[in-house]
């Protein structure tokens, strides 16, 4: 799923918005910020640092465009070169971020999202940010990422504006001037059952993201979310066992499932190549 948001000019998101949506979205964080002449940007995989460095940031950059994004991984792999946002090209005047699945063909060795690929090689060969001006590509890009959302900031003075988003109105904008792309800023059964305490990060869920590995501080047993079961600590980390609802999309495996990658026959979520849960196995 992965959140976006986008804040206008002297609007900030709430810091308790920005923890809740991190920890509904947990594979990597980053922002971008209008400074000026210049974008300020960051990102890795502590939402706690993140947060605070994108708040600091705003603090000090008040009256500009601002982004943060929160990522749900689908493609690539979970580190943080592919959190958003991204360069668009290798322009550190022009930043992007997406929420969605992009159409996006991606070779077997390439570890990079979905929006890594459209901001470094498919956006560029449409002309970069300055493409988006023009009322023809603008209409390509919107029915080509249909169900998608995607933020552009950017200080190139070639450009005409400083904020462009793609299928705005897939996405709500709230009274204090922050557009979200969806609404996984609110409280989930996850965050709701972890504390949304995100001060321990390796709590949000009874394992290390990308990892089989358990954790010092992992939990006997939790409970899933949506049917309510108990498992333990040493159990299947990917899916409910009693249900099969994913723990991190919320979809069911291997039907509604975004994190199953049968081609692969492996789990998005292992973030290791040939690791996975196929026809009820684990194949290592």
């Amino acid at each position: 799923m992965c959140l976006l948001l986008v804040a206008q000019p002297n609007s900030t998101p709430k810091k308790k918005d920005l923890e809740c949506a991190s920890c509904n979205n947990p594979h990597g964080f980053g922002y971008a910020v209008i400074a000026g002449d210049k974008i300020i940007s960051g990102r890795g995989m502590s939402a706690k640092k993140v947060i605070k460095e994108f708040l600091a940031v705003r603090k000090q950059f008040p009256n500009s465009f601002a982004m943060y994004h929160a990522r749900l991984a689908t493609h690539g792999v979970k580190n943080a070169d592919n959190c958003h946002p991204f360069k668009v090209g290798d322009d550190s005047r022009t930043y992007l971020a997406h929420n969605g699945i992009l159409d996006v063909d991606i070779h077997a060795t390439d570890k990079r999202s979905d929006t890594r690929i459209f901001a470094e090689d498919i956006l560029p060969k449409f002309g970069g940010v300055k493409g988006l001006d023009d009322d023809n590509t603008w209409i390509i890009l919107s029915k080509w990422a249909s169900g998608n959302k995607i933020a552009v900031l950017t200080v190139d003075p070639n450009a005409n504006d400083a904020c462009y988003i793609i299928n705005e109105k897939s996405g709500v904008w709230d009274n204090d001037g922050i557009w979200w792309s969806n609404d996984s800023y609110k409280p989930s059964a996850w965050s709701n059952y972890w504390g949304g305490d995100i001060s321990k990060e390796s709590s949000v869920y009874p394992y290390t993201a990308g990892s089989v590995e358990r954790i010092e501080d992992a939990h006997t047993q939790f409970e899933c979310p949506s049917c309510l079961g108990m498992a333990y600590e040493d159990a299947n980390p990917y899916w409910c066992e009693f249900c099969n609802t994913c723990f991190d999309c919320s979809g069911t495996f291997n039907d509604t499932c975004l994190c199953w990658t049968p081609e692969n026959k492996r789990y998005a979520h292992s973030g290791k190549e040939g690791v996975g849960y196929y026809n009820g196995n684990f194949d290592f």
